[in-house]
This record gives C-alpha cells, structure tokens and sequence, in this order.
C-alpha cells in the first residue's frame, strides 16, 4: 500500500491545492491515522516526507491566501479542512505542556510557515500570546497579513529571522521547534542559539509508526544532545503529530 501510495505521489501534476492533489493526500492521511503500524525510516520514507513537506506549505499558503482574500476571514480560517484537527493537536500540546509549567502566556515558535494555526488556536482557546520567527520571506509575509486581517497582531508577532542568529530577551514559558530543524544541515548551530533564549519548556513535534509518511520523526539522539527529554506522547486518534516535551540541560 505504501508504494502504491508512492507512486500516485509521484504522478501528480503539482502539489499545489487541485482535485487530484487534494484526493491523494486526504487518503495518505486517512490511511495514516487508521493503520497504525511500525515502518522504518528508509529513502523511501524520506521521500514521503519531502512530498508531504512541499504539500504542506503549499497547502498553507492556498489557504492563507483565500482567507486574506474573505471579507470574513475568521469563518474562512474555520473553514479550513484541518482547523478541527489543529484545534485537537493544540489542545494536546498545551495540556501535556501544563504538567510541566504552572503557566502559559507567551509561546515562541522557531521555524513556521504561512499559515500559523497553532499560534491563533493557541490565543482563541486560551490567550496565549506568541512570537513566530522564520527566515522564509513568502511566509513571514503572508503570516502577517493574515494575523493582522484577523486582527491579531497585538498577540501574535511574525518576525523574519535567521533562527541561528535570533535574539530574545524576552521570557517564554514555552518554545516550539519545528521537526524540520533537527533535520537541517545547520541544526547544530539553531538549537545552540535557541538554548540562549529564556523559556521554561520546549516543544519539539515529531511522528511515530505509519504517520512518519507525513511528518518528519525528530532524531531523539540529537536532541538528547542539547535537552533533557521529559515526555513522549503518541496520539491514538487522528492527530498526526507525536510530541517532545523538554528541558534545557
């Protein structure tokens, strides 16, 4: 089923938001969610990734767009065909983050893309205030255009920056670093500088069995270089993303 799955993605015209795009993902997803099995990571499933990578993005950048696009951008944003999803992983990210931390007020979020749901899901269920920092200038450019379209952008802060460089003295109670960073070439030099940062606890999303087709899995050994894992959870249902919760060493 995986190489057939393979081979559909490699057949499409574009990853872009189309009708056949959308079909194949959605039962790359679906199959995903319900076959809850161990895979090892191969080329193949590199390659998985690297299809779910782009789909992804652009996917976002769609969706950003056709809500910038409504004269109301909230009901389009809820619109959305993953917003209940998101709205179940942010859910169980924040309350497995609360046994670790006796608030949370202000997120960081190191490496996101154009549509920044975690950060909106975050401050609508519970007024979590965020800054997001990404080096991609289509995203950061779409972001904030659609945080101030919702009429967010005195709680959410969209800044362009090179995550091996940024500086913060502000404090957070929470850190997220994208799966994406511990596979870049340069993630040595962006956790070290990350690890300047005052927050309380980080965040690192990852995958686990079959839902590795369509979320990079973090290297546990890498970061057990940098931080002290805490807790590993695996969602049951049809979240995709397993999560990291850590502290600094």
């Amino acid at each position: 089923m995986v190489k057939k799955f393979y081979e559909n993605l490699k057949n499409l015209k574009s990853l872009a938001p189309n009708e056949d795009t959308n079909r194949v993902f959605s039962e790359l997803v679906s199959y995903c969610v319900s076959n809850d099995v161990d895979i090892e990571y191969n080329d193949l499933i590199k390659k998985f990734n690297d299809y779910c990578s782009i789909w992804e993005y652009e996917l976002e950048k769609y969706t950003t767009t056709e809500i910038l696009n409504n004269s109301n951008p909230e009901e389009e944003l809820k619109k959305f065909k993953y917003y209940k999803n998101y709205e179940k992983l942010t859910t169980f990210e924040y309350t497995n983050s609360m046994l670790f931390t006796d608030k949370i007020e202000n997120v960081l979020f190191i490496w996101w893309w154009p549509l920044p749901l975690t950060s909106i899901v975050l401050f609508y269920k519970y007024w979590v205030k965020s800054v997001i920092v990404d080096i991609n200038q289509e995203a950061v450019n779409l972001s904030k255009k659609l945080i101030k379209k919702l009429w967010l952008d005195k709680y959410i802060k969209i800044i362009q920056w090179d995550a091996k460089t940024y500086k913060d003295v502000h404090k957070y109670d929470l850190c997220y670093v994208a799966s994406l960073v511990f596979w870049s070439n340069e993630h040595k030099e962006i956790i070290e500088n990350i690890k300047k940062i005052d927050f309380k606890l980080l965040l690192t999303r990852t995958s686990h069995r079959t839902r590795q087709l369509l979320y990079k899995k973090v290297d546990e050994n890498i970061l057990k270089q940098y931080f002290d894992i805490q807790l590993i959870v695996h969602p049951k249902n049809e979240v995709v993303n397993s999560i990291i919760l850590s502290y600094k060493k």
